[in-house]
């Protein structure tokens, strides 16, 4: 009693009493118990029980196990000293150097150095911690795995995730399942998504959503990456981004979209090049290329752009406008200007020029039109009662033109203007319209289109056709022969234990 030590090949056991089975082959140990396998692993604890033939051991009390990579402490432990795994289901705490690992249950390869956790499962250090329900984790490579639903906390970022890799040390993050990633400022989600929390990139693919918190801006796509240090987020295929205005929502879309925040130059713009369609309710377009700079709500269209805004068409080499209270307020348009309202007959007024300044109203409706360089002009007179008095075509290289209720209420001439008034009997259809005149309003985008277009079809499944059917149908069915009988010497017999 008392300085117990037995020894089994490479494995010590000490102890303050030991009762040993010599026919069984069995132990009971007592007091200040201490397991030794091939000085690789000790635990620790009050009370033992070994298995000798099986070279297993069940250790309880103030249990420690430390393998010099981890230092496991639980009430109660499984030991196989064959296998090396530790089990252990009444609660365990894993110190890691840097982590701090907690769970209900727990299995522990001291060869491998892989735990697998269950149930409550707490990942801590300095700067975060993860929770899982179940949780796969390497103490050699540092790296968590998880197949159930995970969170990551680290500082101002945290993680959601259904399955995927994580990294405690490098705290990278490479989640296969539908994940979520919540900065200070955004939140980005996606079927499978790659998070580098150091750098702050992120790298997504599948139903991708970017959300912008402070902007109220959601970006959707196939694909996006976000570099959070330099605030640029980049969205591709089916890209879609929604801009949630005061009693508005402004749509976007295009082959790619990015975002720019930078927070030091506190410079905010967004991007969309190729095929771009853009909708609210008191404007729409289409161009090739557009930026939009949400600081000072300026948004520049390039291309060759059209821009519809209540009963109004703008198309010109490239086209400027400025937001105000999310309104259209001013258009700024440069090269093959041309402005088309339409008035409340049903009549084209139009407007051509180099440059051409329009100005709008609260409601969004044009108000003035400023023409800078080979302007031309052509505007139905209308009296009060609303009928028709004439129309009017002008050719001046500067002009401003005033409308109300649109219709054109004055105009000015800055240079000497060729004019020419027609009475209402001598309009024909080759005055009313001026060279290059195209009434494209079968091409304005709603915000069905867009949802439609960056919706993906449906899949459809493949149906056999009537005439496969009926060759089926024609198919000579081919004669069985007779069953025979099976004699009772085949059948099996049944296997005696």
């Amino acid at each position: 009693m008392g300085n117990v030590s037995l020894r089994q090949g490479t494995t010590l056991l000490y102890c303050d009493l030991a009762i040993l089975n010599s026919t069984t082959n069995n132990l009971e140990a007592y007091g200040k118990v201490r397991i030794l396998q091939a000085d690789t692993v000790t635990i620790t604890g009050d009370t033992a029980f070994y298995f000798g033939n099986d070279r297993k051991a069940l250790i309880n009390g103030r249990v420690k196990l430390d393998d010099k990579t981890i230092v496991l402490t639980t009430k109660k432990l499984d030991y196989d000293l064959n296998s090396r795994m530790a089990v252990y289901n009444t609660g365990g705490r894993i110190i890691d150097k840097k982590s701090t690992l907690t769970s209900m249950e727990g299995h522990y390869n001291t060869v491998t150095k892989i735990f697998l956790f269950k149930k409550d499962v707490r990942v801590a250090d300095k700067d975060g911690t993860l929770k899982a329900d179940s949780l796969r984790y390497s103490t050699a490579s540092k790296e968590a795995f998880f197949i159930s639903p995970t969170e990551i906390v680290n500082k101002k970022d945290t993680m959601y995730a259904n399955a995927g890799m994580y990294n405690t040390v490098t705290k990278l993050s490479n989640f296969t399942g539908r994940s979520t990633a919540k900065m200070e400022d955004y939140i980005l989600t996606a079927d499978t998504l790659f998070y580098d929390t150091p750098t702050k990139i992120g790298i997504s693919k599948g139903n991708v959503i970017f959300v912008s918190r402070k902007d109220k801006v959601i970006l959707t796509g196939n694909q996006g990456r976000y570099y959070g240090q330099t605030g640029i987020t980049r969205v591709y295929g089916n890209a879609l981004m929604k801009n949630i205005l005061e009693n508005d929502t402004l749509f976007l879309t295009g082959d790619t979209l990015v975002s720019l925040d930078n927070k030091e130059t506190k410079v905010r713009k967004m991007y969309a090049y190729k095929k771009v369609l853009i909708y609210k309710s008191d404007l729409a377009g289409k161009c090739d290329s557009l930026s939009y700079n949400v600081s000072d709500s300026t948004i520049y269209f390039y291309q060759k752009p059209i821009l519809w805004s209540a009963g109004n068409q703008s198309e010109a080499d490239s086209i400027n406008i400025l937001l105000v209270n999310n309104k259209i307020n001013l258009m700024n348009m440069k090269g093959k200007s041309f402005v088309i309202s339409l008035d409340t007959l049903k009549n084209f007024n139009q407007v051509k020029g180099r440059k051409i300044v329009a100005n709008f109203t609260k409601e969004s409706k044009l108000e003035k039109v400023t023409v800078d360089g080979n302007g031309e002009s052509i505007y139905f007179a209308v009296d009060e009662k609303n009928k028709l008095t004439g129309m009017n075509r002008v050719e001046c290289s500067k002009m401003n033109i005033a409308f109300k209720k649109n219709k054109v209420n004055r105009i000015a001439f800055i240079a000497k203007p060729d004019a020419k008034f027609v009475p209402p009997k001598e309009i024909n259809e080759d005055l009313k319209q001026l060279d290059g005149f195209k009434w494209r309003l079968n091409e304005k985008p709603t915000k069905e289109t867009i949802i439609a277009r960056v919706t993906p079809p449906p899949i459809v499944k493949k149906v056999l056709t009537d005439s496969v059917l009926v060759k089926k149908e024609r198919e000579p069915v081919k004669k069985q022969s007779p069953s025979v009988p099976k004699s009772k010497s085949a059948k099996k017999k049944p296997l005696k234990l």
